[in-house]
């Protein structure tokens, strides 16, 4: 029988409302995992008031644990036997629990530096914990759904493109919806013009943001202009904890003068002119109930729309240390545990200083929600391409392919002067075209693995197996989130400050020379990967023809 007969004989007809309900699951994952990989250090740096040492420090300690119970979750949902199946009652039991410990995570309590580490510690953990706890059987899901490899990657297609649209509401609603939440007592501070110069005096203190307004009256048409002022105080060095150097939250900003011909191009009056005080804190609580709430909804329908079709053989005997052998002997799997957590690092390095690349660097902090969502727009239209991409050239091809274009237009971001902000954008958009396709290809790819251990070794353990990408994601999300931390300290960093030339150029080199180099490395690494079309057209061919004979 051809490869291509193969193919064509375990092809099954599945619903594209069954490949839209998983794929929501994706969506529900990312309303928190996105938020976690853009906001979580600057949140912890600039709003809860860690330094970024302690947080890089501790993202990497809380991964000793973490590395231990995703391989532990995968054996759990392996062994799990339901009405439901081995891994749909998991997305049922823990979304709630899922969304709450989201909340959590971005929750500001009212406690000294040594408090705040613990709670950060506690609350981080179990969030690490809950995600594993669901996404490891939801991307064993996957593998279940269907013994067709041309319709996993077609699931996988779906679901990266869901996955990218919830990161799509992330990048677009964070900001808005943490700035409308977070609207504090207005009375905080007070704008008036003195001596031709706007004088901001603060009342009271707590506030983390603010927004001037001025109502400009034109001849012609009336004209509101807002604008967000970035409101450093000026302290001497010596003067200051550096544990504690979130002084907004501290001492509050004091009396600042500002120039008006800086922000507004026309003559202003004290009348104008308003205030409008922003808590970080409350808003980012806030945001994240909005987004627990929409978690819970979508998977919930995830958990309703799907079905468990295949399982492991009839005559599989459970056993901890043979699914363990044949992990490590899975030389594909290990390929892509490498794989999975380099990928995830440098993403996480580059997308986790985003907020302080524009903040600091570019001095525009207005720009980051047009920057992410015109990327992400860009990243779910390539991706809609990946199946007919994999189809033509393979699927090994095109991730080695993408992460090259990605890796060098990334490099570029090093040396293009920050008030082009037209290139800037060009750019991104360039590295969000190329790096789409590589994220659902290498989920498929996982799945492959799954095939290839129960035909090489006639042991099918798919939770086991998925497990790797969870763990190569959070292990990659930690390692990235850590040297960011670490970085920023090296040159450094301080939160709401002007920054030093130094802290500048680290902010620059975590958006540009470091994330390239990581993409570089995944390109050489993937070189390795053994598992072609035909390769896995044999594959399950052959399980196919195992499975109707032990009927």
């Amino acid at each position: 029988m051809s490869s291509e007969q193969q193919n064509i004989d375990f092809k099954e007809n599945i619903s594209i409302k069954e490949k839209i309900g998983f794929s929501l699951g994706d969506t529900a994952s990312n309303l928190v995992w996105q938020t976690l990989m853009i906001f979580q250090l600057y949140f912890y740096t600039d709003i809860f008031g860690l330094p970024p040492a302690v947080v890089g420090t501790m993202f990497l300690i809380t991964k000793i644990w973490d590395s231990i119970n995703d391989p532990i979750m995968g054996l759990i949902a392996d062994r799990t036997n339901s009405k439901w199946g081995k891994f749909r009652p998991y997305i049922l039991w823990l979304a709630l629990p899922f969304a709450l410990f989201g909340v959590l995570a971005f929750t500001t309590p009212d406690l000294g530096l040594t408090g705040k580490i613990i709670y950060a510690y506690i609350t981080y953990t179990l969030m690490m914990m809950v995600y594993t706890a669901i996404n490891i059987p939801y991307s064993a899901l996957m593998g279940v759904i269907s013994a067709s490899p041309s319709q996993r990657a077609s699931f996988s297609q779906y679901r990266f493109m869901f996955a990218f649209t919830g990161g799509l509401i992330v990048q677009a609603l964070t900001l808005p919806l943490v700035n409308t939440i977070g609207v504090d007592n207005t009375d905080v501070f007070s704008a008036e013009l003195i001596n031709n110069e706007i004088i901001l005096t603060e009342n009271g203190i707590g506030a983390s943001k603010l927004v001037l307004n001025a109502d400009l009256v034109d001849q012609e048409e009336p004209l509101t202009k807002n604008i967000t002022v970035a409101i450093y105080r000026e302290s001497q060095k010596d003067e200051i904890d550096t544990a504690t150097d979130i002084l907004y939250l501290k001492e509050g900003f004091g009396t600042h003068a500002l120039k008006p011909e800086q922000y507004f191009d026309k003559a202003i009056s004290s009348t104008q002119l308003s205030v409008q005080v922003i808590n970080e804190a409350k808003g980012f609580q806030g945001t994240m109930i909005v987004f627990g709430i929409m978690a819970i909804i979508m998977f919930l329908t995830t958990f309703y729309s799907t079905k468990e079709r295949v399982s492991p053989p009839k005559e599989q005997k459970t056993n901890i240390k043979s699914d363990f052998k044949d992990l490590v002997s899975n030389k594909p799997w290990v390929v892509l545990l490498f794989v999975g957590i380099i990928s995830l690092a440098y993403v996480a390095i580059r997308y986790g200083s985003i907020m302080y690349y524009f903040k600091y660097y570019i001095e525009d902090e207005s720009l980051v929600s047009a920057f992410l969502v015109s990327g992400t727009i860009v990243t779910i239209i390539s991706i809609s391409f990946t199946e007919k991409l994999c189809n033509r050239f393979g699927k090994k091809k095109v991730v080695i392919v993408s992460q090259l274009i990605t890796g060098f237009f990334t490099a570029m971001f090093f040396f293009v002067d920050k008030s082009n902000i037209t290139m800037i954008f060009a750019l991104n958009i360039i590295v969000s075209l190329a790096s789409g396709p590589p994220a659902p290809i290498l989920f498929a790819m996982y799945t492959d693995t799954a095939s290839y251990s129960e035909w090489k070794n006639n042991r099918r353990a798919t939770g086991l197996i998925m497990s790797a990408s969870t763990m190569a994601q959070k292990f990659g999300l930690t390692i990235g989130a850590a040297l960011a931390g670490w970085i920023l300290a090296f040159y450094g960093f301080k939160a709401n400050s002007t920054q030093t030339a130094d802290a500048a150029y680290g902010i620059l080199l975590m958006v540009s020379l470091i994330p390239a180099a990581g993409s570089f490395i995944v390109a050489g690494i993937m070189s390795f990967y053994q598992l072609d079309n035909k390769t896995m057209d044999k594959i399950e061919g052959d399980l196919k023809a195992r499975r109707e004979l032990s009927k």
